[in-house]
Parts: structure tokens; C-alpha cells; sequence
């Protein structure tokens, strides 16, 4: 089942814990610490797959966690790193985080790092030196970060097939290419796009057949605006005409063309400018219905604007060799020229997120309640075992060494306000 849509969570793999252990060997005696370090948990990738189209792998699944790292054991032994998550998605797809477009997966292998996993918590081995020589405290791993994200894919063709709905376009691709649409005669036959690989000779280009279009599309109505979005990115784009629409009481009326097409032209330049500046290639479609000469009705669209490229019959593959012929080198040279719509915003981090640990920021809340906000502080607390007097100790010393005890006294003053580093709360630990 098509799917272009999706929110999904994701969670990194936690740390695995340190480790509390002694070395203990006969006839060593005081042998040590020798708790070794947690392993890292598994981060999360996305990457763009050729061998998908469709987001349909996230319709049931919302939520995808890597692996939790292993945690360390004695005589310094490490644990083992958990696997990193690799969710593959189509060419052509966004990636979003709070509306704003983090990643932008265009070509085949285009990657991005969604989060990483966790830390592994150091072992009591870490801890040893000349002040501390027996440690009896480890670090917990570090927990998964967590984020919703929303995918949304935007199919990458060479020549997107517009038109209204019953002109051809579903037949024009099962005959230019390999797809299989499903063809019937009654609107809205193609409820989703479907992809085609178009071979001349030893090169290829590839084609996006996009449900019919009405008036009214950009505002939602009919499919239109659900599938818009699939051909800004096509280089060219091929509108298809139907004569049939033009035929009354066996004569042609030129106005219903014209009609025709300059309703779909308003529908793409309402929806976005990018569709409204697309290069655009003409062509009248089911010429096989009538053998009256088609050249007064050209000249007709021509002073209308409207320049025909090639009458075609898609149903008896008539013009259809010099047809794929011309769009070739336009779809290689757009395929180099297809501009930026959305470009990746950037999002700049300020330096409370580096990895520094006295790089924090306090802020008191309406309450009273105290808040340390940093990426290194919020971590180091996080992996702080409080149910150990000797971690304990050790929280105190890194908050002094860095100036925040000091720095709480004088927010706090003789208030007894609550003390928050991240989401925990260290009102009895300073």
C-alpha cells in the first residue's frame, strides 16, 4: 500500500551500566578495582533505499529503538555496544522534527544520523587514582534520548504526467515503461503515483504518473493535493490533453482544450511557484479517435498560448517512440537543474549543548524552582548512581570543581528551593 505520511518515535539504545568489582586472585592481595566500562547504546539512522517507494513499513510500527548497550563486568571487562537501528526510506523524503525540516534524503544513500545512543557508565576501574585508589562506585549508562519525527515523501522522477482525470496518463506509462497502474475507464482509476523507468537506447529517464487533477486541486479537492507535493521535484513535466474531452457531435471544439488546460496550469501555480515555473511539454493524447486533420485545432491552441509538442495515441502506441525520444535530453538536463523548494533549515544550537560540562545554564521558574540545563551536566547527572555515598562524593566534587555548587547557594539563598539538573532532582545531594 502507498504511503507518503508517517510519525513515528525513536529511541536510542541506554548505556550499559559500569561495574563495581575487586580484583580477587590468589595469593594478590589488595588486588583493586577492576569494574570494567558499560557498553554504548545502538544510535538511530535514516537512509534513502531505492529498493522502497512507499512509507508503508511505518503504517503499523510507530515506534523503533535501537539496542541497549551491555553492561561491563569485572577484571575490566567492557560490555558490549548495542547495534545501531537503520530505518530505510524512500529517495525523495523529508525528514521533520518539530515542523522544521532536519534532513532532506534526495539521492540514493543519503544519510543522517537521527540521535545517538547513550554512553556506558564507567566501571570503579575509571575512578582509581592517587586520592581515590578504591572506588566503590560505578556509573549507571546513560538513558536513550527519545524523538518524534515525521516523514514525508515527495517521489524524485524525471517527467511528472499531469493532467485531468481519464486523459491517458496511467496507459502513456504502462507503455513507455515497466509499471503495471491499474487502467479502467471511470475517474480517479490511479488513487497513488505510480513510478516508471522510461529506456532509449542505452539511457534511461524515469516518469511519475500522478492521479488526475481537477479545478479546485490546490485547495483540496479531488486527489490533487494529496499528490501535488510528488511533482515539485520532477524536472520536466508532461501535460496530457484529451481530445476525446474536445469531441462534440463528431466535431472538435478547440475551447474545451484550452479550458482544459488552463484550469491545471492555475491549480499548479496556486499550490506553489516552484509547479507554476516548471518547464512543461504538451501533448494531445487518443488522436486515434478521429481522422480529420488535427492542424486547425493546433493552431487554434497555439494562439491560445498553448504550443503542442505531438499528438500521441497511448492505446495504439502512436507517436510514442518520438515522444520518449524527446523528452530523454531534456530529463537528463533538468535532472541537474531541478532547484532547492525546501531547502534543510538550520537550526542553530546554542552553546549549552556542547559537550563541555561547564557549559550550563540556570534558570528559576515562577515557583521558585531551580533549573540547570546543559548537554554534559544533564548526562553526567543522569549517569550519577545517588544510591552510592562514594558517587555521591564524586557528584559533589565535579559540581564544585565547575562552579555550580557555589552557583546554586547564591540562586538559592536560605529559600530551600527544589534543584532540578535536567529532569532529577539533586535537592539532596549539594
Amino acid at each position: 500500500m502507498f504511503l507518503d505520511e508517517a510519525d513515528i518515535t525513536v529511541t536510542g539504545g541506554s548505556g550499559g551500566n559500569g561495574c563495581v568489582s575487586w580484583r580477587q586472585e590468589k595469593y594478590i592481595a589488595r588486588g583493586g578495582p577492576d569494574g570494567g566500562n558499560g557498553g554504548n547504546g545502538g544510535s538511530v539512522y535514516i537512509q534513502a533505499d531505492p529498493n522502497t517507494d512507499t512509507l508503508s513499513d511505518f503504517r503499523s510500527v510507530k515506534n523503533f529503538k535501537a539496542e541497549h548497550g551491555s553492561r561491563g563486568e569485572g577484571q575490566n571487562k567492557y560490555g558490549k555496544a548495542g547495534n545501531d537501528l537503520l530505518l530505510v526510506v524512500p529517495p525523495g523524503t523529508l525528514v521533520r522534527e518539530n515542523g522544521d525540516v532536519i534532513a532532506d534524503l534526495k539521492e540514493t544513500g543519503d544519510e543522517i544520523l537521527i540521535l545517538r545512543g547513550g554512553r556506558g557508565g564507567y566501571g570503579n576501574a575509571h575512578f582509581k587514582g592517587p586520592t581515590r585508589q578504591r572506588p566503590d562506585f560505578a556509573e549507571k549508562g546513560e538513558p536513550g534520548e527519545k524523538k518524534e519525527i515525521s516523514l514525508e515523501l515527495k517521489l524524485v522522477a524525471d517527467v511528472g504526467i499531469i493532467g485531468y482525470p481519464s486523459v491517458g496518463k496511467s496507459t502513456l506509462i504502462s507503455v513507455i515503461s515497466a509499471a503495471k497502474p491499474k487502467i479502467a475507464d471511470y475517474p480517479f482509476t490511479t488513487l497513488v503515483p505510480n513510478l516508471g523507468v522510461v529506456d532509449v537506447g542505452e539511457r534511461s529517464f524515469v516518469v511519475c504518473d500522478v492521479p488526475g487533477l481537477i479545478e479546485k486541486a490546490s485547495e483540496g479537492k479531488g486527489l490533487g493535493h494529496q499528490f501535488l507535493k510528488h511533482i515539485e521535484r520532477c524536472g520536466v513535466l508532461l501535460h496530457m490533453l484529451d481530445l476525446s474531452r474536445a469531441m462534440v457531435d463528431g466535431e472538435i471544439d478547440a475551447t474545451k482544450l484550452i479550458d482544459d488546460y488552463q484550469k491545471i496550469r492555475k491549480e499548479l501555480e496556486l499550490y506553489s511557484q516552484t509547479l507554476g515555473d516548471k518547464q512543461e511539454i504538451v501533448v494531445i493524447n487518443k488522436v486515434d479517435l478521429t481522422t480529420e486533420d488535427l492542424q486547425p485545432l493546433l493552431n487554434e491552441l497555439k494562439d491560445a498560448g498553448i504550443e503542442v509538442h505531438s499528438t500521441i495515441s497511448a492505446a495504439a502506441h502512436m507517436g510514442i517512440q518520438d515522444l520518449t525520444k524527446h523528452l530523454l535530453p531534456i530529463a537528463l538536463t533538468e535532472r541537474e537543474n531541478v532547484p532547492e523548494e525546501e531547502p534543510a533549515k538550520v537550526v542553530l544550537r546554542p552553546d549549552i549543548d556542547s559537550g563541555h560540562m561547564g557549559a550550563y545554564k540556570i534558570t528559576t521558574d515562577e515557583d521558585g524552582t531551580i533549573r540547570i540545563t546543559g548537554k554534559r551536566i544533564e548526562q553526567f547527572t543522569a549517569m550519577t548512581e545517588f544510591a552510592n555515598e562514594g558517587a555521591i562524593l564524586r557528584f559533589k566534587d565535579v559540581l564544585d570543581k565547575i562552579g555550580l555548587g557555589k552557583a546554586i547557594v547564591r540562586e538559592r539563598k536560605d529559600s530551600g528551593a527544589a534543584v532540578f539538573i535536567g529532569k532529577i532532582s539533586v535537592d539532596a545531594y549539594i
